[in-house]
């Protein structure tokens, strides 16, 4: 059966004789090609700039990290006028000038700079000088006259150190009190030296000799002549009897300083030494052996022993005993 819309010719979109058509779109035709454009060449001019822009740059950057410093230069040892024209030399100023003592640099001479030698420093900026005064001298102040303990503070006081001390007899400067100094007096010296001080041990005297006195006695005769007395603990064996003076010091004849003390060794009496036996032995023989036993000899020749050399008696038998340092007689017949 045949639709009676069909002989309209067309139904829904579809072309009267039933046919379907598809429309073919037109496409736009294609670009033309991109022309490339110059690139613009670069001047002369623009490469200097270039060239100057990374110098001007990389100044800037040794500037900022090297080129505004310098160095301290060599100033030490040179006079204050040679370390000013050496600065100069350099772009830096004079700082502070200050002066020290000193005992190894001449005097009007560089001991030390600020900032120091070969510091890094920028320039224009200030270098601090210490110049040289020499060494520090102090003139020796006189203190003789005084008590040794008084002169080591005056000394002391002038930034001198009170040196060795030696003790001489002196009868006018009183014992204890400084006599002279060495160097002298007004002597002009560096400051911390040593000065020697000379102390008196007042008048001198002349130690009696009292060995062999009984200590009573002995003691009165060193009162007497202005020295003290002291008695040593222990005792010796001496040719003097037992408790009297063995030895004393300063010894006999002696110079003391008045006021010292003198010290007596009593005698324990003297030791007892085996005789030896030399009855029958020659002269030379006998005093021999006695001699070094520690006696002395004494010889008994008479009438008949002027011509004999042979000893017939001894004062002190063979085997006995006698007092070290006492006599033994021989007789020779």
């Amino acid at each position: 059966p045949v639709n009676e819309d069909e002989g309209d010719g067309a139904h829904d979109g579809f072309p009267a004789d039933g046919v379907h058509r598809t429309s073919r779109l037109t496409a736009p035709p294609p670009a033309p090609p991109r022309s490339r454009l110059p690139r613009p060449r670069r001047g002369p001019l623009a490469i200097v700039v270039a060239v100057l822009l990374v110098l001007g740059v990389g100044t800037g950057v040794w500037y900022i990290n090297s080129g505004q410093f310098t160095k301290v230069p060599p100033l030490l040892s040179k006079t204050e006028a040679q370390a000013r024209d050496r600065l100069d030399d350099a772009g830096l100023d004079v700082g502070k000038v200050k002066h020290a003592y000193s005992d190894t640099v001449e005097r009007g001479k560089v001991i030390s700079t600020d900032p120091g030698v070969g510091d890094r420093i920028r320039k224009n900026d200030s270098v601090s000088l210490t110049v040289s005064d020499g060494p520090d001298t102090v003139k020796l102040p006189d203190v003789s006259g005084y008590r040794l303990d008084k002169a080591r503070t005056l000394l002391e006081d002038e930034g001198l150190e009170p040196g060795m001390v030696t003790r001489a007899f002196s009868g006018e400067v009183a014992k204890g009190f400084v006599i002279s100094t060495k160097p002298g007096s007004g002597t002009t010296v560096r400051a911390g030296s040593a000065v020697a001080l000379v102390v008196s041990k007042g008048s001198p005297v002349d130690v009696p000799d009292v060995t062999g006195d009984d200590l009573e006695d002995a003691k009165a005769e060193l009162t007497e002549a202005g020295l003290e007395v002291k008695v040593a603990d222990g005792r010796v064996n001496s040719e003097y009897d037992s408790g009297r003076v063995a030895r004393q010091t300063p010894d006999p004849g002696g110079r003391a300083a008045e006021g010292d003390t003198v010290t007596l060794t009593l005698s324990k009496g003297p030791r007892m030494i085996e005789v030896p036996d030399v009855v029958g032995d020659s002269v030379d023989d006998a005093k021999r052996k006695l001699e070094d036993a520690g006696f002395d000899v004494d010889e008994d020749r008479g009438l008949l022993g002027l011509f004999g050399d042979t000893v017939k008696k001894q004062s002190v038998d063979g085997g006995d005993t006698a007092p070290e340092g006492s006599t033994i007689k021989i007789t020779i017949r």
